[in-house]
């Protein structure tokens, strides 16, 4: 999580079902780096939202909560997705991002055609 600057993530099982989130708030004060995932991540009371939820709504339940991430289920409990403060944020801060159907941002480039001099 250090390396790549990941300040959390969902846990699931071997069919994809939410069994927990790992965050930096558990991993703050742990002596034991050696422990398994499944003994420091937290699984009890698991705040979720069901696919659906509007980023409006997900503001408010991350709020409500105090977390900064919100993983996303299915009816089977299945994980979807994880909306976080920072997509809210970043959603605010760039309205006007141009982004596919999914939500995702979308990524152009160009390039010019001339001659080069020399």
């Amino acid at each position: 999580m250090g390396q790549y600057h990941i300040s959390g993530l969902p846990v699931v099982d071997e069919g994809g079902r939410l069994v927990g989130i790992l965050t930096n708030r558990d991993l703050r004060f742990e002596a034991e780096i050696d422990k398994a995932v499944e003994q420091v991540m937290t699984c009890e009371d698991l705040v979720t939202a069901s696919l659906g939820t509007s980023l409006e709504e997900a503001r408010d339940i991350l709020h409500r909560h105090r977390i900064e991430k919100l993983p996303v289920v299915d009816g089977d409990g299945l994980l979807k997705g994880l909306i976080t403060v920072k997509d809210i944020e970043k959603k605010i801060q760039y309205p006007n991002a141009c982004k596919d159907s999914r939500g995702r941002l979308r990524v152009g480039a160009a390039g010019g055609g001339g001659r080069r001099p020399g």
